[in-house]
Formats: structure tokens, sequence, C-alpha cells
């Protein structure tokens, strides 16, 4: 072989290398886009929900009924029963609680299936769900943050049927005693912390899904939350949690509850009175005063108020006033409740209920609740029950 024949095989041995190279490289790139592909064709699946719905004994005609909310939108969608069968198909931008309701057939006019619900958590997952002839004793199997909350409600269930029973017994006619009410009183503290304490351990070991957020922002942010502790515990979760409608809204709420952290100068505030006159809390300005959120349909409120009673008529000439501001939406209810509890403090109330804007201003969504302040308007306690209100001011006083 010569030289020049060499040359001419060793360039199609090179020549013959390229091709094997480049085959090689169009084989890789067919296994990264079908690598692509798939991932994103999970993605997309991962992205949607699919409800598969199957019951038995419903009439002819039946309509199934999905409903959740979106932000500030409300989602309906309906699916025909077949056979027993029906399907949901959809995505959702955030967890949320969902409905699913039947129609049965020709009760549908009369709208008597609005009362045949099942409640569940809707995410983007495949879920099914099984019934008889009534949703609302269905199973469902696929949605986690329903069994999620199905788990932490069965740990808290017993504590929360013992309170209720308590209140209910605290509230009975005739009046019980009020050793047996302050009894009860401390039965359902001890109930509430223990409350508090299994969902607080519930919250750390799921801090990454949303029905642990839900119970963080019904147990922990609360009337009675600390706004610093509260805020190193949310920031515990997630981004995509913080970015709920639900997150967004817990962050309001502590946000607003920091303005009113002891230490910080009370908001000031206008609001009518029970004659109608406008009243102003800074007008207060050099007495201790306290701020008492109540209502006058607020079981706890009611009980709450002979402490307050108490408190006030050994300190009412010790530079010492209430305001109550009133979460009623009436004002004859109001006024007779006031009457009947025998309080001779100043009250005010806009009459909105839960959207008093003196409520809203200070973050409270649930009463009873007071702040208590000092001649210059600095919060100095806060949620002073019982006997505490009038053993701090003692403290104050004596």
């Amino acid at each position: 072989m010569n030289k020049k024949h060499a040359r001419l095989l060793s360039h199609f041995k090179f020549k013959k290398h390229q091709m094997k190279i480049f085959f090689y490289a169009i084989a890789l790139c067919i296994l990264v886009l079908s690598a692509c592909e798939s991932t994103e064709t999970k993605k997309t699946n991962d992205e949607s929900f699919v409800i598969h719905g199957k019951m038995n004994a419903l009439p002819a005609s039946s309509v199934a009924v999905l409903s959740y909310k979106q932000w500030d939108t409300i989602i309906t969608d309906t699916a025909p029963v077949k056979n027993g069968k029906f399907t949901f198909k959809g995505s959702v931008a955030h967890p949320i609680e969902a409905a699913i309701s039947i129609r049965h057939g020709n009760a549908f006019p009369n709208k008597s299936w609005q009362r045949d619900n099942f409640n569940f958590y809707i995410d983007n997952s495949e879920m099914a769900l099984k019934a008889t002839d009534s949703v609302k004793y269905a199973t469902i199997k696929g949605s986690v943050l329903t069994d999620q909350s199905m788990e932490i409600d069965l740990l808290t269930k017993p504590m929360m049927q013992k309170i209720d029973a308590l209140l209910k017994s605290s509230h009975s006619e005739p009046q019980p005693a009020m050793e047996i009410r302050l009894a009860n009183r401390d039965t359902i503290n001890v109930m509430v912390d223990s409350i508090a304490a299994v969902v607080h351990a519930y919250i750390e070991n799921h801090r990454d899904s949303y029905i642990a957020f839900t119970r963080f922002a019904r147990h922990e942010v609360g009337s009675k939350f600390n706004a610093q502790v509260a805020e190193t515990e949310y920031n515990k979760f997630n981004e995509t949690l913080h970015n709920t409608p639900l997150g967004k809204r817990t962050w309001e709420r502590i946000a607003i509850a920091k303005k009113s952290l002891v230490g910080e100068k009370a908001m000031d505030f206008t609001q009518t009175d029970v004659e109608g006159n406008p009243f102003k809390l800074s007008s207060l300005r050099g007495k201790y005063v306290l701020v008492d959120f109540w209502a006058s349909w607020c079981k706890p409120c009611r009980a709450e108020n002979p402490f307050v009673v108490k408190a006030y008529n050994k300190f009412k000439n010790e530079n010492f006033e209430i305001v109550g501001v009133s979460l009623d939406g009436g004002h004859e209810p109001w006024e007779m409740a006031i009457k009947k509890d025998e309080l001779p403090w100043i009250h005010v109330s806009d009459l909105k209920g839960w959207k008093n804007e003196v409520a809203l201003q200070y973050g409270i969504n649930s009463v009873p609740f007071n702040i208590l302040l000092d001649p210059d308007g600095i919060i100095i306690s806060k949620n002073l029950r019982g006997e505490a209100l009038t053993a701090e001011l003692e403290r104050i006083f004596n």
C-alpha cells in the first residue's frame, strides 16, 4: 500500500469515525428530547386534577356539581352521572377546600340536592370518590390533603367535644354556680392547651403541607397569638404556601398584630356609642383603659362579663375606664345585652358584625379579646381573662 492509498484509507477511517460520532450525537439528542417530553408531560399531569366518582342507586339524570374557590373567584363545574359514574378534570393554582354535591334527578327544582354535600381538599392529583346513594357519606382516595385533615381532626376531636360539652353546661338554665363555671373554665383552658400542643407537633412534622399551614393559621394565629413568634413560625413554611390566598391573609394578620404588640402605642379610633354619639379613644388619655372586644351573641363573652364587671366596680374610681367594642350587627340585641349583664361603661359599635372597622384595624378574629392601655395610650397587657384582669389592675393601683 503506497502513501496515497494509506492516506485515502486513513481519511476513510476518520470519516467513518466522524459518522459514528454524528449518529451517536443524533441518538443522544433523541433520548434527551424524549426525556424532556416525558418530563414535560409529567409536569403537565402534575398541574391538573382528575376526580373519578362512583355512586350507586342514583335516579336518572342526576348531576354532580364540583365547587371550590381560587383566589377571589368561585369555580363551579358540573358532570352528568352515567351508570353511577362521573368525572371531573381541571387544575388549581393553589390547594383549597372543595365540595361535591349531587343533584338527584327530579329533586333539582327544589334544590334539596344542596344538602347532599361531600367536603374535601382539592389539589392537582388523581382522586377516586365512592359513595352509595348519598355523597355526604362518601370516601375518597388519592387526596393526601384530605387524609391529613382527617388525621389531625381525629387527634383533636375528643378534646373539642369535651370543650363543647363544658360550654353548653356553663350556659345552661338555670345558671350554674360561679365555682362550677370557674372549674369548667379551667378545664377548658387545659383542653385548649392540649389541642395547641397536639396541633403544633403535627405542624412541626408537616412544614410543606397545606393542611399543616391551615392549622397554623387557625390555632397559632388566633386571638391570643404572639406576633413575633407567629412571624418566626410563618417563615418556616415554604414560599409556595406563603403565596396562597391563605398565606397572604395570614401574613396580613401577623403584620396587623405587630402594630398592637405590648409596648406599642394603641391605634386611635372613633366609633358611635349606644346613644348615637361619636366617641374617640384618645379622649381618655391620662387614664388606664381596657378596650374590650365582645358581642351579645358570643357566649364566652357573656360568661366573661361578670369578671369584667367585678374589676370595673373595684377600680372605676382609680383612674380606670373600659370601652366595649361590640361586634354586633343590630342595635337592639347589643343594647339588651348591655342592660341584662349590667355593663355600666362606655360602649361603641358600627353594627357591622365581624366587619367592625375597629376590629379589622386591630386584627380581631375571635372574641372575647381585650387590650389594656396606660395613661399614654401604650399597650401594657392583652387578653386578660377571668381574674387576671383584677389581678393586673391590683398590681397597677396597689
